[in-house]
């Protein structure tokens, strides 16, 4: 005769529960966290709510994240950090032209912005970014402005090299993201409208950079 099943054993039939890779759970978390923010803004949402969400206890929030201004911080270092620490140190394997600055800034931009947890994080950094000012200004230095130096640096390579023409650009390498700023903007306003229109605003962006940056001599070539 077999013993009488015992009312804490599993159960055949359901899965026991795996333990996630950490960049599995933190991703999660970060899911969880934007989509909190969003619905009830930064100040109004806690930790609890964050964690109902993910699907987890709070602890296992905490495990990864002190704070909900960590939250925050990480996820602007998720989705609004143009280049990773390898792509700015990456050796060019030939001269700096008008496409490697396409290559490396303008398509990665509107990348970016196709991409809907980057335009919702916009979102968050502009209804809520005044909440954490030594979080964006950590956020700017460790992102926006290393990616900003790497334009700066390319652009001077490529003027030496006689590769890129001299002018507006090359004077004010920032200039070089502003048509991707304003798709941004637009993208903010009115994501889903907007969005059919990103591929010809990136086409006009680049068109742009091969008329300011291209040098004379090949645009008599071509």
């Amino acid at each position: 005769m077999n013993p009488p099943i015992s009312a804490e054993a599993p159960d055949a039939e359901t899965p026991a529960r795996q333990r996630l890779p950490a960049h599995v759970r933190i991703n999660q978390i970060l899911d969880a966290a934007l989509e909190a923010f969003i619905a009830e803004g930064f100040a109004s949402t806690r930790i609890d709510d964050i964690a109902r969400l993910a699907g987890i206890s709070k602890g296992g929030i905490y495990t990864h994240f002190k704070s909900k201004d960590e939250l925050f911080e990480a996820l602007l270092e998720r989705s609004l950090t143009p280049l990773s620490a390898e792509e700015h140190a990456a050796p060019l394997d030939g001269p700096v032209t008008v496409n490697v600055l396409i290559e490396r800034v303008i398509d990665r931009m509107y990348e970016h912005l196709a991409n809907r947890r980057t335009v919702q994080t916009l979102r968050l950094l502009v209804a809520d970014g005044t909440w954490l000012p030594q979080r964006v200004a950590k956020w700017r230095r460790a992102a926006i402005e290393p990616f900003l130096a790497t334009i700066e640096k390319l652009m001077r390579i490529g003027v030496a090299q006689g590769t890129l023409r001299e002018g507006v650009l090359t004077k004010a390498p920032w200039l070089l993201v502003a048509p991707g700023v304003y798709a941004a903007f637009w993208q903010l306003i009115e994501e889903e409208a907007f969005s059919d229109t990103l591929v010809e605003q990136r086409r006009l962006h680049i068109a742009m950079a091969r008329e300011l940056l291209q040098p004379v001599s090949e645009e008599k070539q071509g």
